[in-house]
């Protein structure tokens, strides 16, 4: 009698050849990522100063909108979470881009500080949505072997709309006001919902495929056989292939995994979501900032890929402590005196060790819990993950109290350490 042979074909081929379904899943996860990203977090080193200016507001007040936001996200990864599993990504991506586009643009609108929380506080619902959760899964589905580098791939949207989305926003503010740059980047926002209704595709199994462009021949089975999830083949994987909440609440590497990722994501939205700000108080002009801003999200562009495509080929714990104590060093260097030298320095290491956290999370996750457990993992995950809203208001009290950021700074290389330290604590991932 045969057994089924499990081939995993090269690169980005597919069963008969051609570029395999997934690849444009990733695209997709790319765009939404990119402009949900980019939308609900970078753009503001473009829009905190002309806010401020504009409105009367101060910076401690603007870091509430998204601390605020933060906390709408801890809901909304439960409630997509549950509905991923149950309407697929394609209509959830869809909806959550119109929420996104609509909630940007009236954000553009209003002068009054409580209705601008409101405001982002639906961005971020709808956020929730294009990125996260949402786009992990969709992602995950279509990819085993090739998970991180597909994740990677997907993620690099993240640290990539930071070098656009920004530099974009003031260029429009600069020529043409504050609004028009509200509405063009809502214009964009809008354009994931036909592109998710056209392109997204809930799982290969639906359509003859399996995960990485697998397919089954008559022979052995194959080395890579026991990577595979539970429903690829039959007794190929040790992972539960579902996980109550009260399985997960028990599990000691849910609880690590997730403290990790809240603490250390804690410094890179703090960080990332007002670094222009911080090049402009330490002496650089306006575009000279962004400039260095834009390069340290460019840097973590190839961080994000780069990071997530080692976990396919080291262990994963290994790879992301090393992440976390780069991501605590980079920090160190902007403490420095800065000096142009020292600006670079802290783009390469910060850049390219903050854009690994963002990629390897979801990694992780699917690693350690198996590819059909993951939106229901990932959700409760996400919420201890959720402490990382310490990082906005930490950063606006550190300007207001001292009117420097280096105090923020300081606590969160002490953050990443503490993060750091119990990646290091993880076991080996079960098979």
């Amino acid at each position: 009698m045969n057994e089924k042979r499990v081939v995993a074909l090269p690169g980005f081929l597919g069963r008969k050849g051609g570029i395999y379904y997934g690849w444009y899943i990733v695209a997709v996860a790319f765009a939404s990522n990119f402009l949900g990203t980019g939308t609900g977090f970078y753009i503001f080193n473009a829009f905190i100063e002309p806010l401020c200016t504009a409105r009367g507001w101060t910076r401690a007040e603007i870091n509430i909108a998204p601390m605020l936001g933060y906390i709408v996200n801890l809901f909304g990864v439960l409630l997509y979470g549950t509905l991923v599993t149950r309407l697929g990504p394609r209509i959830l991506v869809a909806v959550s881009s119109v929420i996104s586009a609509l909630s940007f643009l009236l954000m553009g609108i209003t002068s009054s500080l409580w209705l601008f929380y409101l405001l982002f506080m639906t961005l971020f619902l709808g956020i929730s949505g294009m990125c996260g959760i949402v786009t992990a899964t969709m992602v995950g589905n279509w990819f085993v072997l090739r998970r991180g580098s597909a994740l990677g791939l997907a993620t690099a949207g993240v640290s990539l709309s930071g070098v656009v989305m920004p530099a974009a926003a003031l260029a429009i503010i600069r020529s043409s006001g504050m609004f028009y740059a509200f509405l063009w980047v809502s214009i964009g926002i809008l354009f994931v919902a036909p592109l998710a209704l056209y392109v997204v595709r809930t799982r290969p199994e639906d359509h003859g495929l399996l995960p990485d462009g697998v397919r089954h021949e008559p022979g052995a089975v194959h080395d890579a056989a026991p990577f595979l999830e539970p429903g690829m083949l039959p007794g190929v994987s040790k992972k539960p292939s579902h996980w109550t909440a009260g399985m997960v609440i028990r599990d000691r590497t849910f609880w690590t995994i997730g403290i990790a990722y809240g603490l250390s994501m804690a410094t890179v939205l703090g960080v990332m979501f007002q670094l222009k700000p911080r090049f402009s108080d330490i002496g650089f002009d306006a575009v000279t900032a962004m400039r260095f801003m834009a390069a340290t999200a460019l840097v973590g562009t190839a961080g994000k890929y780069l990071w997530a495509f080692m976990c396919d080929r080291f262990p994963s714990r290994h790879i992301v402590a090393l992440l976390l104590f780069l991501n605590a060093a980079g920090l160190s260097l902007i403490l420095l005196d800065p000096s142009l030298p020292v600006i670079m320095l802290f783009i390469a290491v910060y850049g390219f060790a903050m854009g690994g956290v963002v990629s390897t999370q979801p990694v992780m996750i699917a690693e350690y819990f198996g590819r059909e457990a993951y939106p229901t993992v990932a959700r409760y995950v996400g919420l201890v993950v959720g402490i990382n809203f310490i990082g906005y208001p930490l950063m606006g009290w550190s300007f207001d109290l001292t009117g420097s950021y280096d105090a923020a700074y300081a606590v969160f290389i002490l953050l990443n350490l503490v993060s750091m330290a119990l990646v290091m604590t993880l076991p080996r991932p079960p098979q």
